[in-house]
C-alpha cells in the first residue's frame, strides 16, 4: 500500500492502534487519532520512532465538531485520504435492554450510527472525485447474534451494518467499496467486563470452536485485506472474525 492513506479513529491504543501499526508495515501513510490527547501523542510518538510516516489528530467521534476537524486535518496531512477506518465507538453497556433507558439507547445509537454517518460523509465526496477508496466500519458479532447482555449494542451495530451495505451500492460505481469487520470478543479494554469475569468468560469459550478468545492480532489481518488492492471486490459485506462462533 505504499502511496496511500489511512486515517483511522479509535487508533491510539488496543485494536486501533494494532490495525495503524500494520498499515504502516505495508507502506501506508497514516492519521491517527484519539480522543485522549496524551495517548494519541504517545502512539504517535511510537510509530513516528519507528520511521513511519504518521499524523495524530484528537477526536471524540461523539462530538461534530471533532468529527468534521479530523476530516479536515486527515485530509491536509498527507493531501488526501484512500483508506478510513471508522473503529471509535462508545462503550458497550453491559445488561439487559429492560435496564437501559431510551435515553441511553438514543445516546448509543447516536454514538454508533449517527457519528460514524457523519465521519463517512467527510471523505466520501473525495473519494468519489477521485475514483478510489475504501471505508471499514467496526461492527460486532452482536449485530448477528442476540445476546441477553448487549441488546443495545447489538442493535446499534446492527443498523451500523445497514449504513456499510448502501454506502457501498451507492459509491460502488465510483470504485469506493464499504465494508465492516465484526469480531466476536477481543481481548482489550473496551470488552473488559466480559472477559474479566472468569465465570462469564467460561461460558463464552464454550460456545467458540477455536477454543479461545481473540486477540487484536486476529482481526489485523482482515482489516487489510479490506484495506488493501487485495480486497478490491470486496464491497458492502460484514465479515465476523468469530473463531467459528456464528456458525455453532
Amino acid at each position: 500500500m505504499t502511496g496511500r492513506v489511512a486515517a483511522l479513529t479509535g487508533s491510539s491504543s488496543g485494536m486501533g492502534f494494532a490495525i495503524a501499526r500494520a498499515l504502516c508495515e505495508c507502506g501506508a501513510k497514516v492519521v491517527l487519532s484519539g480522543h485522549l490527547e496524551p495517548e494519541l501523542d504517545d502512539a504517535v510518538a511510537t510509530l513516528s520512532r519507528e520511521s513511519y510516516d504518521v499524523a495524530g489528530v484528537v477526536c471524540d467521534i461523539t462530538r461534530p465538531e471533532h468529527v468534521a476537524v479530523f476530516g479536515e486535518r486527515s485530509m491536509s496531512a498527507f493531501g488526501k485520504v484512500d483508506i478510513l477506518f471508522a473503529l471509535a465507538a462508545p462503550q458497550a453497556p453491559v445488561g439487559p435492554l429492560q435496564a437501559m433507558t431510551p435515553d441511553a439507547f438514543e445516546k448509543l445509537l447516536s454514538g454508533t450510527v449517527v457519528s460514524n454517518f457523519a465521519l463517512a460523509r467527510q471523505f466520501l465526496p473525495d473519494m468519489v472525485e477521485r475514483r478510489d477508496g475504501s471505508i471499514v466500519f467496526m461492527s460486532s458479532i452482536a449485530a448477528e447474534r442476540a445476546n441477553p447482555v448487549l441488546g443495545g449494542y447489538g442493535a446499534a451495530k446492527a443498523a451500523l451494518n445497514s449504513l456499510v451495505r448502501n454506502i457501498a451500492v451507492e459509491v460502488g460505481a465510483f470504485n469506493v467499496r464499504a465494508n465492516a469487520i465484526s469480531p466476536s470478543i477481543v481481548r482489550t479494554a473496551f470488552s473488559k467486563d466480559i472477559w474479566s469475569d472468569d465465570e462469564r468468560e467460561k461460558a463464552l469459550l464454550a460456545k467458540i470452536p477455536a477454543g479461545r478468545i481473540a486477540t487484536v492480532d486476529d482481526i489485523v489481518g482482515a482489516a487489510i485485506l479490506l484495506a488493501s488492492p487485495g480486497g478490491s471486490y470486496i464491497s458492502g459485506q460484514t465479515l465476523l472474525i468469530d473463531g467459528g462462533r456464528s456458525v455453532w
